[in-house]
């Protein structure tokens, strides 16, 4: 609480290990709360609709995005050594395209051919 009264704009309490912990902060620390949502950590994993019924203003997801995309890259590689499709685990050629702003790139380029 002194760092609310010091003037902080948000406050994290680090490692909760129980949703009991993370409504009690909730309900001892006024203004706005981070929730770190990492997964395989201390803290439980909640949805961000139940984080926001509790008294967090903001959840991080720190790893989540990574995490994923290492897993994804993994069993692509395997089904690559193995010899078999991935078109199940990637985009579509266009979808890619779309996604990193190829295509919208291309349509601004048209705009400047001579």
């Amino acid at each position: 609480m002194a760092f609310r009264e010091a003037g902080c704009d948000m406050t994290f309490l680090e490692a909760p290990q129980s949703i009991e912990q993370m409504e009690e902060y909730c309900q001892r620390v006024s203004g706005p709360k981070l929730a770190n949502m990492l997964e395989y950590g201390s803290t439980p994993i909640l949805p961000p609709a139940d984080l926001q019924k509790m008294g967090y203003t903001m959840a991080a997801y720190p790893l989540t995005l990574l995490s994923a995309s290492i897993k994804a890259m993994q069993e692509s590689l395997q089904l690559i050594k193995e010899g078999k499709p991935t078109y199940d685990k990637v985009l579509s050629f266009s979808e890619a395209k779309d996604v990193v702003g190829f295509t919208k790139y291309a349509k601004e380029e048209e705009r400047y051919k001579c």
